[in-house]
């Protein structure tokens, strides 16, 4: 039962022996030591037995856990230490390290002599209440069936549920984010040739296929989760039972020295209090609050050095110190939608960073030359707020071997050419793509063998700006998410050709033919967006044939012209679950056939015309039989949204 942790810290020190190769120079043998007694330790299983025996176990089990996590501080604070020191200084700490090495090392080969004898124990009452399972007090069956379930779960699907709870409860938590902060809190187990974020996503799939992560249904970007209530139950017991992560939703909040994750959910004056305490190594920021937020005092406190998590999502703190340079752990830096408008140089200093999310970002429009410095980045996300375009970045980006993620870029002047060198992106988005640089720029793309999405964005995308496609260009292999933004000529032949490709969205192409009888043939197509993607005032069954879209879940439209779709075919669109019309101010008529899609679970429309409205009512509305069978229908009449509309306009008054 103690195999899960005991294996995400071996390896921790297995990677800390080469990632900070330096520092551990002479301590080989030693850590190698300690390696080998919790690999012992892990292969220690007592899950029956009697009442006394398992509660032994349980408190041998919280023993070894204060170890490993007192040689965890042990070792992030020797790191810290060897960066600030040099000369004589250093060698203070290197034997202070090597004792702290020698003294945990003998707690855990008694921690190896008791798991014996417990082992023995357990072996000679084998039977006699080897089914026992308890309740606790005033606990109800229905709960007491929750705790068994998560008690059975696999170590690291446990503990990624239970990273979860730290946001808000009914928080839509991102997939993309959960994922790279698993990897950054070192929650997730490599596997010899696995890429590490695709075993992030198959714990969240596990967790989704057991129904303790469940899906939000939302018509945004990504893919958005939720913690059940009666598993996050669960999971809070279990977090005031270990006192490592805690939610501190007020100023008279008491923190637990042992806290290694901290959620603030007022504002930061509270952050000095607990770095003042304690050594955490993640600190979130949820709620907007203003000025108190601007005090950054708190990256003077020590326990601020071991910070591994920085998430400041959604804040309004507009500016970021020169000191956030100093916290050498972090491994991620979530800075989405705050008010910065400037990262500071010594950002470059964060040689663990992993993840740097800067998408609207206050007026934030480029990057510093320090992030060339950035040698473990993996994940860089980037957005402008101003202007809707990409962020500069330096040259020499391409050195960044490592980045697995590149959005919101702009690749004028050289950038384009220098994609080239990073064959292993998996996720590439380019803004203010420019004819000059398509030719450079689709060279370096089709560089990108592992490449799995690709988002292109033409200059003045809503301006009529557009996107070169060049027809000699050839997709990667492995390419599954396609956005091309701007105005088209027409669809390019390779498009057609995508069998890998489960999501597409065409914006502003305003092409003057309907897309769909290319698309349509696409086998694994799954969500579709169609917005101002073609002129047609009409189009009826040639939109989508019998059978067309196999696959197709999600589809939306969006066209300021289409005044009619006459007519759908039976057996077309046959998966269909999500149909959503958007700012389709003429649509008058829903498509016939539409009653055949009996798999539909939401039918949305925004705004829907008044006269539409009328015809769509179940109390005698004509066209209600094309949508009686569809479980949720939502939608806003145009006369409401001009009523929003007013009301708005007055209060601005």
């Amino acid at each position: 039962m103690a195999e899960g942790f005991v294996n995400f810290f071996i390896q921790r020190l297995d990677s800390l022996l080469v990632q900070e190769a330096e520092s551990f120079s002479g301590f080989e043998d030693e850590v190698l030591r300690i390696m080998g007694i919790l690999r012992e330790i892990g292969s220690f299983s007592a899950e029956s037995g009697s009442a006394e025996e398992i509660d032994a176990v349980h408190s041998w089990v919280h023993e070894l856990k204060g170890i490993i996590n007192e040689l965890d501080d042990s070792v992030d604070e020797f790191i810290i230490q060897m960066d600030a020191h040099n000369g004589s200084d250093q060698k203070v700490w290197i034997d202070s390290f090597r004792s702290e090495l020698q003294k945990a090392g003998s707690r855990l080969a008694e921690t190896v002599h008791r798991m014996r004898e417990l082992n023995n124990s357990i072996k000679g009452e084998k039977g006699k209440d080897e089914n026992f399972h308890g309740m606790d007090e005033g606990e109800t069956s229905a709960s007491s069936a929750l705790k068994l379930q998560y008690t059975n779960l696999p170590y690291h699907l446990q503990i990624c549920l239970t990273y979860c709870c730290i946001f808000p409860e009914n928080y839509w938590i991102n997939k993309g984010r959960l994922i790279r902060l698993f990897i950054a809190e070192g929650l997730i187990q490599g596997k010899a040739g696995e890429v590490i974020e695709d075993i992030a996503q198959e714990n969240i799939n596990e967790l989704i296929n057991l129904g303790m992560l469940q899906v939000v249904d939302h018509p945004g970007n990504g893919i958005k989760l939720v913690v059940p209530s009666h598993y996050r139950e669960v999971c809070l017991h279990k977090i005031k039972e270990e006192k490592l992560i805690t939610a501190c939703p007020s100023s008279d909040s008491s923190f637990p020295l042992t806290v290694r994750c901290v959620s603030i959910h007022s504002d930061m004056k509270q952050v000095e209090t607990v770095l003042n305490k304690v050594r955490t190594r993640s600190l979130f920021l949820f709620g907007k609050k203003g000025s108190s937020e601007e005090n950054w005092d708190w990256l003077n406190r020590y326990g601020s050095k071991f910070l591994r998590v920085l998430d400041l999502e959604d804040s309004k703190i507009k500016h970021l110190p020169d000191e956030v340079g100093d916290l050498m752990h972090l491994r991620y830096l979530g800075l989405k939608k705050t008010h910065i408008n400037e990262l500071p140089e010594r950002l470059g200093n964060l040689r663990a960073l992993q993840t740097l999310d800067i998408r609207w970002c206050g007026n934030l429009t480029e990057v510093p030359k320090g992030v060339l410095n950035l040698l473990r980045l993996r994940h860089l996300k980037m957005f402008k707020s101003i202007g809707i375009g990409g962020m500069d970045v330096p040259k020499g980006i391409g050195r960044i071997k490592s980045l697995l993620t590149l959005t919101g870029i702009y690749a004028g002047d050289g950038i384009a050419r220098e994609l080239g060198s990073l064959i292993q992106l998996r996720r590439l988005g380019v803004m203010d793509v420019a004819e000059d640089d398509v030719s450079e720029l689709f060279v370096s793309v089709m560089k990108m063998q592992e490449l799995l999405c690709l988002s292109l964005q033409a200059k003045r995308t809503f301006h009529q700006g557009t996107l070169i496609l060049l027809e000699t260009f050839v997709p990667p292999p492995l390419l599954r998410k396609l956005q091309l933004e701007g105005v088209l000529e027409r669809i390019p032949n390779w498009l057609g050709l995508m069998e890998r490709l489960t999501y597409l969205r065409l914006g502003y192409s305003h092409l003057s033919e309907n897309p769909t009888s290319v698309l349509q043939l696409l086998p694994n197509l799954k969500i579709l967006t169609l917005w101002q993607a073609f002129e047609a005032k009409h189009i009826g069954k040639e939109f989508c044939r019998a059978g067309g879209f196999p696959k197709l879940e999600d589809l939306t439209i969006a066209s300021h012209v289409l005044e009619e779709w006459t007519e759908l075919e039976e057996g077309a669109i046959p998966s269909l679950k999500f149909l959503r019309l958007r700012n389709c101010l003429r649509l008058r008529t829903l498509p016939e056939g539409l009653q055949f899609i009996t798999t539909l679970k939401q039918l949305s429309l925004l705004p829907l015309l008044d006269d539409h409205e009328e015809r769509l009512r179940p109390d005698g509305g004509e066209e209600n039989y094309k949508i009686k069978h569809i479980p949720q229908v939502k939608f806003i009449t145009m006369s409401a949204v001009n009523q929003i509309a007013m009301r708005s306009r007055g209060s601005e008054e």
